[in-house]
């Protein structure tokens, strides 16, 4: 059995970017298939999703990994939403009923097999209370701080909008 680092476990704070900042995170149909797979992958890996916020080329996560750490879970997510978003850009290049509007199909004139996140991803490992606020502030208002929307709250693809799908933070007392 591999040894267990403690790195993998706790609660973090992700970036995941896309490869080579291709801004495809957004366009129509995708953010809905980067929810269903991180829940997928949450309950999959029997981890914990405490917030979100889907972005033009990137994303932001703050969760707590199930007993496979953090590497696995980010692993999983990751080639499964490009495998779910290049099968859906192949449906719509092909002879079946386009899944994606014409301005995406005219946005993106990618490959499907450039569709991918960039490797690896960058984490923050959450230690106290102070700092998973400090977190869930960033990592929820960040579309507004982008200046993506004049609403604080009014970006569609945060877990603001989707709080019955989040799992709740442990209480922390310092």
């Amino acid at each position: 059995m591999p040894p267990q680092h403690s790195r993998q476990y706790g609660t973090f704070h992700i970036t995941t970017n896309t490869r080579e900042k291709v801004a495809w995170c957004t366009l129509r149909g995708i953010p809905e298939l980067l929810i269903d797979n991180l829940l997928m992958t949450r309950n999959i890996q029997n981890a914990r999703v405490h917030a979100f916020c889907i972005l033009p080329d990137h994303m932001h996560i703050i969760m707590s990994p199930g007993k496979q750490g953090l590497s696995a879970f980010m692993h999983s997510f990751k080639r499964n939403s490009s495998w779910h978003i290049r099968q859906c850009f192949s449906l719509a290049a092909g002879v079946h009923e386009p899944r994606l509007p014409d301005e995406t199909k005219t946005i993106l004139t990618l490959k499907t097999g450039d569709i991918h996140w960039q490797n690896g991803f960058h984490d923050e490992r959450i230690r106290d209370a102070v700092q998973r606020s400090n977190a869930l502030t960033y990592v929820q208002y960040n579309a507004w701080r982008h200046g993506l929307t004049a609403d604080p709250e009014g970006w569609l693809w945060s877990s603001l909008r989707f709080p019955d799908l989040i799992d709740l933070t442990e209480v922390w007392l310092d």
